[in-house]
């Protein structure tokens, strides 16, 4: 998969300890998440300072901000460097949403 300049970032939240039980009519239940981190996930891509757009109009092509990467090799590297982290709690659960449209759900350990 080809993640760019522009959604190259990520999002890390600790999950609740404990969800309602109630069935969720009339709109569901308003649930806390704590966010923990964000970050560029893949470090070695720039971050641009106009408009995916823009950059196209200007330079005509997206290779030198965009990258091929294997998905579930980045995964285990970012799981492996988050339960590094002195947030991180052991036996929680965390999930960290890509702006590429993927997420892991890991729990510390």
């Amino acid at each position: 998969m080809k993640v760019d300049g522009w959604n190259n970032f990520c999002r890390v939240f600790e999950l609740p300890e404990s969800y309602p039980e109630d069935f969720c009519f009339n709109g569901g239940h308003l649930t806390s998440f704590k966010i923990v981190d964000w970050f560029n996930p893949v470090p070695e891509l720039g971050t641009p300072a106009i408009s995916k757009e823009k950059w196209i109009e200007k330079y005509q092509t997206l290779s030198s901000m965009e990258k091929e990467i294997d998905f579930e090799e980045l995964e285990k590297s970012i799981v492996s460097f988050l339960r590094q982290k002195v947030y991180i709690k052991h036996g929680r659960k965390y999930l960290v949403l890509y702006e590429f449209n993927k997420a892991t759900v890991f729990v510390a350990n």
